[in-house]
């Protein structure tokens, strides 16, 4: 884990916890990746870095509870294009990629969660068919840039019917593209089940820091059998379970024409669903789908931004936490946000209900959002010793210079962390006790290297996707 003692000196703000902050100076004592103590003048042992924190405020680490790393080299590529456009022009941008591809895909995007504040992520990987060894890539680019992540493989056995148009209302020219270049193919279900016990065989548990997860794409684009087979693969290795749950309107549709009701509902009633599940999106839960998520511990993680931008839907956030449904937050890809900047996503599940809500005291709070980010986080990760900053956390650390313009004054430490911070003060940031950037750079990567890759990197993957593309202006052409 390459974990070392660490002290963090004399820091000027502590947040210790979502809501609350002890004034300086304050010191934190590291060991072997755990924080063993918080207080005042604490004594310095022998063989401990120190690492100075005058002026700096000190805050857990936050959690990106859903992401998707094959998408990293897209921004700027989908305004103004609604769910089914997107997916099929995203289909372009991640298909068919070369295993450094894979790998540098995911470290720039980490790259940027470090240096905005993110040490921990849930990575929805990949899109299309996917090999053991495209996993461990993606491992290796975790462990490399010195990231605490869960791959959660994303597997379906029935088809994407959710982003076409209706069978009798497809075009000639969308078969024919359909015939030839659809990279949406499912696999049998036995298939990707097993392909998940492998890798979770191989890898979970990774460097002390990485986990891996079964994570169907989203419950219509699976059988019964792969979602049951999911929640057994969860129980028998203690993991957890992701997928995208009703991000759209038509996913709604979908599965009352199938079930007979809605989807939470169906996976309740079959045994495929429990707390372990973490759902991307929830922008379509009806209340009864709440009251199941409440009853079980399920989590919501709420995308505010991805779904703001492709049209997608608004999750009813005060429903959710005033039933007590555990929420975390995700940026989704970088093609539908064009940053991995968590703040923006905790300051918009703090407003976006505001103006519809005339009652104040139903508004979600600053705490309600810190707590999203980190303990919700954490919780969709199995990480139950994150999220905090006290004896027996997990030490993934990030220091913030209070310099910075939107420090200044100190009015509230929270308030300001929320609706002012946007990753530029992150100074050093600290995951499992080993420092992994200081004074804004990586200590593990070379960066400038791998952001000199990316810039070409996209327009080769789009000369092997031609296929698909024809299928994305099909589709475009329906809509």
């Amino acid at each position: 884990m390459h974990s070392s003692d660490l002290l963090l000196r004399n820091c000027e703000v502590v947040l210790d916890r979502p809501g609350h902050s002890i004034s300086g100076p304050v010191d934190i004592l590291v060991r072997a990746g755990v924080i063993v103590e918080v207080g005042r003048n604490l004594t310095l042992g022998p063989g401990i870095e120190v690492i100075e924190a005058e002026g700096r405020l000190v805050a857990p680490g936050l959690v990106n509870a859903h992401w998707h790393s094959p998408m990293q080299l897209s921004h700027g590529t989908s305004d103004r294009t609604n769910h089914k456009v997107f997916m099929w022009e995203n289909q372009v941008d991640t298909a068919n990629r070369t295993p450094h591809e894979i790998y540098v895909s995911a470290v720039v995007g980490c790259l940027q969660m470090l240096k905005s504040g993110t040490t921990s992520v849930l990575d929805h990987f990949p899109e299309q068919g996917f090999t053991v060894d495209d996993v461990a890539t993606v491992v290796r680019a975790f462990e490399d840039c010195g990231m605490r992540a869960v791959v959660a493989l994303r597997i379906f056995d029935e088809p994407y019917s959710d982003i076409l148009p209706p069978p009798d209302q497809r075009s000639p020219a969308l078969l024919a593209a359909l015939q030839s270049g659809n990279t949406l193919v499912p696999r049998p279900t036995e298939d990707s089940l097993e392909i998940v016990r492998e890798a979770i065989s191989r890898f979970d548990r990774h460097a002390g820091r990485i986990r891996i997860f079964p994570a169907p794409s989203n419950p219509v684009r699976c059988s019964d059998k792969l979602l049951l087979g999911c929640e057994e693969i969860a129980r028998a290795h203690d993991t957890g379970v992701h997928c995208h749950m009703l991000e759209t309107r038509a996913q709604v549709e979908i599965a009352e024409r199938r079930y007979g009701a809605t989807v939470i509902e169906h996976m309740d009633r079959i045994g495929a669903y429990s707390g372990r599940w973490s759902n991307a999106h929830c922008n379509w839960v009806s209340d009864n789908e709440i009251a199941i998520m409440a009853r079980l511990g399920a989590i919501a993680v709420l995308n505010p931004e991805s779904n703001l931008k492709i049209g997608s839907g608004v999750p009813p956030i005060p429903k959710l936490v005033a039933a007590g449904v555990p929420c975390a937050l995700g940026t989704d890809g970088a093609s539908t946000n064009d940053n991995l900047v968590l703040q923006d996503a905790m300051q918009l599940a703090a407003m976006l209900h505001r103006p519809m809500e005339p009652d104040r005291r139903r508004w979600i709070t600053v705490k309600d959002v810190m707590t999203m980010a980190t303990a919700g986080g954490a919780k969709a990760m199995l990480e139950p010793d994150l999220g905090r900053i006290a004896p027996g956390a997990k030490a993934d650390l990030v220091l913030y210079d209070l310099a910075e313009s939107w420090w200044m004054p100190l009015n509230d430490p929270e308030q300001q962390f929320v609706f002012g911070e946007r990753g530029g003060s992150v100074d050093t940031v600290v995951v499992a006790g080993r420092v992994v950037l200081k004074n804004g750079r990586s200590t593990l990567v070379d960066e400038d290297a791998l952001l000199l890759e990316t810039r070409d990197m996209l327009g080769q993957i789009r000369s092997r996707n031609s296929g698909v593309a024809d299928i994305a202006h099909a589709v475009a052409a329906s809509e």
